[in-house]
This record gives C-alpha cells, structure tokens and sequence, in this order.
C-alpha cells in the first residue's frame, strides 16, 4: 500500500515500468535475464523505488555505473510516454525542457532533473529525490544521458554540451562518453550536471506534433493525477525547499505533526539521516556562494554556524579544502 508519509516514499509503487526501456532494451541485445517486479509485459504496471532498487543495484554490481550511460543512451520520446507529446508541442528548446522539469515524473524519472540559465551556460543538473548513495550517480548519469538524447532529437546536431561534470571519481567508459556527450567530462565534482550553451535555449523544435501544447499539457496533469501520490516531494526534497537545514530536528518533527522520535524513525525507513542532509544542503549553499564572492564571515552567520572558523572547519572536513582554496581551485577550472 502507499505511504501514509506526507511525502514520497520508497515504498509507494509510482514509476511507470515504460522508465526502464533503456535497460530492457539492453537486456534485449545481451540476452540478459532480469525483470521488474511489477512487469505485467503491458507497459502499465507501477513499481516503487525500493524495488526498482533491487534490480538496479543488482545490474551496477554486475556490469558497472558506466551501464547507466548505455541505458540513458537507448531511451528515445516514444519511451517518454505522454511527456513526449507536450515536449514536440513546444516551439523552443528551452520551452520543452520547462515542460519536462514540470512533468518529468510522467516519464518515470527517479531523479529529479532541474535546468536553469546561470550568465552564458544553460545548466541541467541532477538532484536525488532519496537518499540511495549507492545508486545516486548510477541513476544522475542515466537521466542526464537522457535528457541529452532527448534534447537533441528535439532540437537537432545543433544542441551540443560544454562540459558534463560527475561526482564520481572516474569511469571506465570515459572514452565512450566523451564521444556520446561531445565535450570535455569533469570527475569528482561538486554535482552530477551538463552545462550548455545558454543559446540553446532558443533553439526551435525541429518536428511540431499536431497536437495543440495545451492538450498535450493537460494529458500529462491528468498522468500526473493518476500517479497516487506522486505529487508528494520526497524527504530530501522538504529538506531543501522548505529550508529544514535552517531548523532543528525537532522543529521539523513539529512542521509534519510528528513527534521527534516517531520522525527520526521514519528518516531511517528512507535512508536519511537529519545531520548529514542538512550540512550537505549547508554545503551547497556554501559552494554557491563562495563562488558568487561572499565571504566566509558573512556565510558562517547565514547558515547558522557560531562563528567563520567553525564554519571553515565544517568545509575543510566536508571537502578536504579551505573556502579560499575552493574558490581557487573552481577558479582555475573554470578558466581552463
């Protein structure tokens, strides 16, 4: 049955089997024998992240994190249900990917795609909707792999990257991504994303479906609303929009009507832990505004550290770096 959370649970049976085309599609070719625990083989069944999990963890440990290149690789619009029809009836790159940050759930995405422009560079980056660290960077790499496929089917040879960065340290496949992606690839860094043109954006939709945007919009709300709880943000997701990493535990207990241990206790069914999501949002914040040039004494007080130093100490620990050297360092590659 569905969680009775008020949010998205592991546990609520929510993405659409049609998601995993890629990887059955790549089972099809190696003659591999897995199936979804839901498949009923007509492209309706629902499956929730826990056991979606299962079969992905299972074929990481097997063939590798580079599998989710070939798996976002293989996916095309017709695997994107509804979502397909609303993004050809844009008229502009930058249009659809609006539409498909809106709507991406109706394709079964199971981590949480956001594109924005920031100055020159249009910026499409992945951010966990749980707390999996074992197959975050497998499934970031599988729907940036995607969305760049699908970028350029709608918009041509023209969509090409800049930079796709990774927080992972490495892949044997570089070579393969670097031919697939086009442009430079950036191990170990802060967050999973591809950085483009911001030009694109303004791209035309090569081939307009007959169907008018509004119609195609209203067949993806109306996906939407049939997918139970779906519109439910995750727990990361609370954390980061409704600014939890500002509160303590017990506030944020009390924000859900729950009391602080009956929340504690439901973190842990969701893998989470409160301190450690926190001080990663803190983190990020932190990373952006370095970057943006404010200083460490006016960041300490921002986030809600006692003092520069044990601000200083808590990135150091985090990153391995001082906020100078960060900036340094973001600096420099940057200008490369």
């Amino acid at each position: 049955m569905p969680s009775l959370a008020p949010w998205l649970s592991v546990s609520d049976p929510v993405f659409p089997v049609h998601a995993f085309a890629g990887l059955q599609a790549l089972s099809r070719e190696q003659g591999w024998q897995f199936q979804l625990p839901a498949d009923s083989g007509n492209g309706t069944a629902r499956i929730s992240y826990q056991q979606a999990r299962e079969v992905l963890t299972m074929l990481q440990a097997r063939y590798g994190r580079g599998l989710a290149l070939w798996s976002g690789s293989r996916k095309a619009l017709p695997q994107l249900s509804y979502l397909a029809e609303g993004l050809l009836a844009q008229a502009t790159l930058g249009e659809a990917l609006q539409f498909a940050m809106q709507f991406q759930r109706v394709a079964g995405a199971m981590t949480g795609l956001h594109a924005g422009l920031s100055g020159q560079h249009l910026i499409i980056r992945a951010e966990a909707l749980f707390a999996d660290p074992e197959l975050e960077d497998f499934l970031a790499l599988d729907h940036l792999t995607t969305a760049l496929m699908t970028a350029r089917q709608l918009g041509g040879a023209a969509v090409t990257a800049q930079r796709l960065e990774l927080r992972c340290r490495g892949l044997s496949e570089q070579s393969a991504l670097e031919q697939l992606f086009g442009c430079r690839i950036v191990f170990g860094a802060d967050e999973n994303r591809i950085v483009l043109p911001a030009g694109i954006a303004a791209q035309e939709i090569r081939k307009n479906a007959p169907a008018p945007a509004a119609q195609a919009k209203q067949r993806c709300e109306m996906a939407i609303r049939e997918l139970d709880s779906v519109q439910k943000p995750t727990l990361l997701q609370r954390i980061s929009s409704e600014h939890w990493d500002g509160m303590t535990a017990a506030a944020a207990a009390e924000s859900v009507h729950m009391s602080e241990r009956a929340f504690h206790r439901a973190l842990a069914r969701e893998g989470v832990r409160f301190a450690v999501q926190t001080e990663q949002l803190r983190m990020q914040k932190a990373r952006a505004a370095l970057l943006a040039g404010e200083s460490s004494e006016l960041l300490a007080e921002r986030l809600g550290y006692a003092d520069e130093r044990s601000f200083r100490r808590a990135f150091q620990r985090v990153h391995g770096l001082s906020p100078a050297q960060y900036r340094r360092r973001q600096a420099a590659a940057a200008a490369n």
